[in-house]
Parts: C-alpha cells; structure tokens; sequence
C-alpha cells in the first residue's frame, strides 16, 4: 500500500530535522569540550601559571597500534614549551569516515590548528582549502605523501617502509623469499598498496622471489593472527611475512610461535612495542622497520606554531625510519 504524498513529505522533513538536530549537538558538545579543555589546560596542568596562546586539535585512530601512541606523545611532549593547548580526538579504525565528521566540527568550533592523520583518501588538498578558508591551519600527518607539489604534509612514506622490509627479506632469503604480506585495512587493492610496491620493487633483483599472497587485516586485537594464519593456511610455500603495522607484526609472530615454525618462517614487523622488541631479541621477529611517528608529531606540532607565526608551512616531509633486528639491539 503507498503511503500519501503529505505523509511521505512529512516523514522526510522529520528525518531531516532529526539529522540536523544531531549535528547540532555534536556542535556543541565539541564546543563545550575545548572551552572546558581550554579552561584545564588540556595537558594536565592546571596551574595558574600556565599560558596557552593556541588551541589545537589532533585527530587520530582510536587503536591499539603504537604508531598512533608515538604520534601522539609527540605533539604533545612538544605542546607546552611552545604555548599550545591540545584536544585529542579519536575516531573509530573500523569508520575512518568520522576524521572528517571531527575536522568538519573542529573548524566549527574555531580551534587554531588541527593535525590529522590522514589516510588514503583523498581529501587533503580540498580539507587544506576549507581550513584555510576558516583561518584555521591544517597540518595532514601520515604514511602516504601527496602526488602534487607545494602541499604540506609531514610522514613516513609507506613505499620507502616497503622497500626496505623488501631490502630485509632478500639480504636473508635471496631468490628463494616466497612472501606474504599483511597489509593495513587502509585501501582496497592490495597491489596498489605503496608498501606492497615497495617490497615488489625490492624483488626485482632477485629473480625467483616473490610475493605469492597479499591480504589486508581488518582492525582489531586478533586481525593480525586471522589474517597470518589464512595466509599460511591458503599457501604452505610462504617462508616470510612481510607485516604493515605494529598490531599485525604482533600477530603474525603469535602465530608462528603456535605453529612450531619459529626459524622456519621469516618475520618482517613494523615499529616497536615491549612484545615486538621482546620478540626481535629472542629472534622470533627476524627485524622491524620503525617509523619515527614520535618525530612526526613534534615536527607537525612545531609546524602548526611556524604557520601561526607567519612561515607558511607547504612542504612534504619524511621524517624516516631506523631497522631494528637482534644485530641491532645487541650494539
């Protein structure tokens, strides 16, 4: 039965309404947070002798990869000495789509900054435009450089992390690396992936190595072991896996310790936490590729207070890595 055209019309003002209503008070639960926040100082002191002359937002994950952690205690390890009172928000991994509902939110609230880590989607130049347009300044932190010149943007290039995890890989196996590689649940193809890429790239001198298997784990405590344990199970010639974050690095070594094949299956992790360095010195991870996320956010968090002070902030920078193995850590 069709419902009448006054009814339809009806129901559709009061779905609208209900939305508008929402964002609404999103609004202005936001702004109440960063006055209260302004008001306490944000960092944890509460002193009256402390003295913001900025308010800035940092938008991350909300996820247990240490990448994130580093980033954050970079910014805000930075923060004081240079006057500026940070709000972190985290959006949920699973919805990366609410970074843009916080950016959106944060330059309705009229903060000086915002420093967002921003993945593979497309949004940096246009998300660069509209802050500028709210005389707020926009520093994208992240693991994907941009593909045009003059755009700001502080990271770790996932294609340099791929070639060098590739560079790991060969130094040991040589031509006979049969790799599978565990990728981030940020992108679709896996063949697009830059760090895909890079390890590919760093193959092509050792003819007969390759990667056989690709997968992308979805986040959560447990994805890193479903998706190594899937990837052996589907392909029993894999003898390395190549890991895109520190979560996933975990896992996959969980994995391998279970099946008995520590030694048998080469590990390639990415950055650092107390499980990842126990497990380099014991040798079950064979070397992780640490991205210097810390470095990230004290650079972005000095390159928001550049910008305010008039030195327009339009170049890409890579911050780098360092290679953590046994060899290493024993130095």
């Amino acid at each position: 039965m069709r419902l009448p055209r006054f009814r339809v019309s009806w129901l559709f003002v009061l779905l609208f309404g209900l939305a508008l209503g929402g964002a609404t008070l999103m609004n202005l639960v936001l702004i109440s947070q960063t006055r209260k926040a302004l008001d306490e100082g944000i960092l944890g002191d509460k002193s009256t002798g402390a003295v913001f002359r900025y308010h800035l937002a940092l938008v991350i994950p909300d996820s247990t990869d240490s990448f994130f952690e580093g980033l954050r205690e970079g910014v805000t390890e930075v923060a004081p000495e240079s006057g500026v009172a940070v709000q972190i928000f985290r959006y949920h991994a699973n919805f990366p789509e609410e970074a843009e509902t916080y950016f959106q939110l944060c330059l309705t609230s009229r903060v000086d900054g915002v420093i967002l880590y921003a993945g593979a989607d497309g949004r940096m130049a246009s998300r660069r435009a509209v802050a500028g347009a709210a005389n707020v300044v926009f520093i994208p932190v992240g693991t994907q450089s941009p593909t045009l010149s003059g755009q700001g943007f502080i990271g770790s290039s996932s294609l340099l992390q791929g070639l060098e995890s590739g560079n790991q890989l060969t130094r040991r196996l040589g031509k006979s690396a049969r790799v599978g590689l565990l990728l981030t649940s940020d992108g679709d193809n896996p063949r697009d992936d830059p760090v895909y890429k890079g390890v590919s790239a760093a193959l092509q001198s050792f003819p007969g190595a390759r990667i056989v298997r690709a997968s992308r784990a979805q986040p959560g405590i447990l994805s890193g072991e479903e998706a190594a344990s899937a990837l052996l199970r589907d392909d029993p010639s894999i003898n390395v896996l190549v890991c895109a974050s520190a979560p996933i690095t975990e896992g996959a070594a969980q994995v391998v310790v279970d099946l008995g094949r520590v030694g048998q299956i080469l590990i390639i992790g990415t950055d650092r936490s107390p499980t990842i360095d126990r497990l380099v010195d014991k040798g079950v991870i064979a070397a992780s590729i640490v991205r210097d996320s810390q470095k990230m956010g004290a650079d972005a968090l000095r390159a928001f207070v550049e910008a305010q002070d008039g030195e327009p902030f339009s170049k890409a920078v890579e911050v780098g890595f360092t290679v953590r193995s046994r060899r290493e850590a024993g130095r």
